[in-house]
Parts: C-alpha cells; structure tokens; sequence
C-alpha cells in the first residue's frame, strides 16, 4: 500500500497551514520547504549558518510541533539551486548543506533539489551538486532527489537522463513531479517508464493519475504520494482512495 503525504506548491505557505490542511485531509505525513522550517517560530528569521547552529536554533520545537499534531515529516524541499558561477555555487552549496542537516535533525530522512530556471542556472553545476550530495547521503540511510520543474534545467526527460548520466550515483533518485511535466508538455507516464526504480516520490495531479500510479506501482514503487494543499482535502482524500 503507497502512502499519502501533503505538501504546498507555494513554498512559503506557512507550516501552520500546511498541518491544518493535513489534519483535514485525514493525513499523517508532510514534505516540508526550506522556507517553511526557516518561518517558523522555533527556528528564528535568520537561517542558521553551520550545521551545529541549525541545532542550537531550536529545530527540536520543530519536531515536538509536529509530534504534538501526530504528522511525520517525510522530506524537505530545498532552495532552489540556480547559479551560473563558482562563487554563486559555493554559497549555495553551503546552504543546502545546512538545509540537508536541518532535515536530518527533524527527522525528515529525505531532501529534494530543484534547478533554477535555464538561463540562470548552468546544468553541470546541478550535475556537480547532486553528486556532491548523493554521495554525502550514505547508503539507504538518506534520500536525495532532483525534482524536475517547468523551464527549469531539469524540464524535459533528457534532461534528466543526461544529468543521471553524469552523476552516475544511483542515491540520485527523482521526485517526479506530474504537474509540471504537464506544464512542460511531458506525459509523467513516460517518465515513470523512463525510470524505472529510480523515483523515490510522486507528486500528483489530476491528469493521467490512474495509468500513471499503474505503472509506478508495476515498477515497485514505494511511495510516498504527495498531495498538494491547493487542491483541497477532498482531492487528497480522493487519491488516498486511489492507491490503497
């Protein structure tokens, strides 16, 4: 049985209503943002700038937040990666260290990457920190995946065997994201048939939802599910039904 999560499009949607929604659609299990975790209350406005400082900034009323509410945090989406020099990339490589930590300390056990718009964003420098980061993830004990975005780098299906390729780190999975291969005019099936037991997530949409949940789970797809909060409780609830 695959597993429903909810997470929000708009990565600044506070956590507060984030859990509200969750709670509403009968759900136990959240992707969390970057943004969110650095919004809330227990961690501060300042995002912490070492890994330790992330622990001494109060992520622990993170999880005892979420322990209280009963939803278990199931990843974390990361800053957007867009850079197109040396220094831009070191600063930001930087911060996703930190957010990667920051997930590892909220018991969140998974990170997704996503690339920057094309013309802002030199793809072998994604290529560069995903291998960076799949190799720091340990084996089995933390997840990495790029999810592919509209215009971003990362948009089309080569696109995503070309930088596979280039990583050649199997701990690079993808967090396939139905939405926006739709938007980039994409059939998420034909990613799924792409791919196979390479995607670590699905975030779905309500075009070809069933074929495609068919196919992930005839390729032994895991889960989780996510569903996203702007199609409301009812729409989350609906695709729960779908993958018991």
């Amino acid at each position: 049985m695959l597993t429903v999560a909810a997470y929000a499009r708009d990565r600044l949607t506070l956590l507060d209503d984030l859990l509200r929604f969750t709670k509403d659609a009968g759900l136990t299990q959240v992707q969390l943002s970057w943004e969110q975790v650095a919004r809330a209350e227990a961690v501060g406005k300042t995002s912490p700038s070492s890994p330790r400082s992330a622990a001494e900034t109060g992520f622990e009323g993170i999880v005892e937040r979420l322990r209280s509410e009963e939803v278990e945090p199931i990843g974390l989406d990361a800053a957007v990666l867009d850079c197109l020099d040396d220094e831009t990339f070191e600063k930001q490589m930087h911060d996703i260290r930190v957010q990667m930590q920051a997930a590892r300390w909220i018991n969140a056990g998974h990170i997704s990457i996503t690339a920057g718009v094309r013309d802002s964003t030199n793809f072998a420098y994604v290529a560069r920190a995903c291998r960076s980061l799949a190799s720091r993830s340990g084996r089995g004990a933390f997840g990495v995946s790029i999810r592919n975005a509209e215009h971003s780098s990362v948009e089309q299906l080569d696109d995503l065997h070309r930088l596979f390729y280039e990583v050649g780190d199997n701990a690079l999975t993808l967090d396939l994201d139905m939405a926006e291969f739709q938007a980039a005019v994409v059939n998420p099936y034909d990613a799924v048939i792409s791919f196979p037991g390479r995607i670590s997530r699905v975030r779905v949409c309500d075009v070809h939802l069933e074929v495609t949940l068919a196919a992930l789970q005839r390729n032994r797809f895991a889960g989780p599910v996510l569903a996203a909060i702007t199609d409301g409780p009812k729409w989350a609830r609906r695709v729960t039904t779908i993958v018991v």
